[in-house]
């Protein structure tokens, strides 16, 4: 796994994701062979009401502290939220292989949010608009699904998928440890890029 994919892989971790990344893409060849056609650098999923919530001690959530979200990845729907991501340290961009069929059907039944009757459709919107929405009475669970690329350029969308630059994921690692030292301190971290920025804290 490269830095950028770790880095990223922490935003989305704080951000109250679960996370798979460098998913292989197969493909069935004529012969009856396979082949790796591409990897799904970060596939991400988000509960609606998810929270990073440190208990204040006494019953009930008056007291407790609920660590900030970043409002430019995580909206304010009741929808699940999945991010079909691509990482890039250079210019941030979706590749033609993360739009191709195979790539996009590997990602939705991978989390398993879409009805096999609504997989074609699904996909083309993906391949068309970079998102797509599955209602409630559609799916039985709604979701908002969306092609995100993190690299360099600017943070928004773009024609066909959204951005989020590596600077912008950086900044709000920064941010956050800063502003949760004295609750995240004595933790440790599993994830390697956040454990690694947490540690440099704890030795200042």
């Amino acid at each position: 796994m490269n830095a950028g994919v770790r880095l990223v892989q922490s935003y989305l971790y704080l951000n109250g994701y679960f996370t798979v990344s460098e998913l292989p893409v197969i493909r069935q060849g004529r012969g009856g062979s396979f082949h790796e056609v591409t990897d799904l650098d970060v596939l991400a999923l988000r509960f609606p009401r998810a929270e990073y919530v440190v208990p204040g001690g006494r019953p009930g959530p008056r007291d407790d502290l609920r660590m900030r979200t970043d409002p430019v990845l995580v909206g304010s729907g009741d929808d699940v939220d999945v991010i079909i991501g691509e990482v890039k340290e250079g210019k941030a961009r979706i590749n033609d292989s993360l739009r191709s069929p195979e790539a996009l059907q590997t990602a939705l039944r991978r989390v398993g949010c879409c009805p096999p009757a609504l997989e074609a459709r699904t996909v083309e919107a993906l391949r068309a608009e970079g998102e797509a929405t599955l209602s409630a009475d559609e799916a039985g669970i709604p979701a908002r699904i969306r092609l995100v690329a993190f690299g360099s350029g600017r943070t928004g969308d773009r024609n066909g998928y959204e951005v989020v630059s590596l600077e912008h994921v950086a900044e709000f690692l920064d941010r956050h440890l800063d502003r949760y030292h004295h609750v995240l301190n004595p933790a440790d971290f599993g994830d390697t890029a956040l454990g690694l920025l947490h540690l440099l804290r704890k030795l200042r």
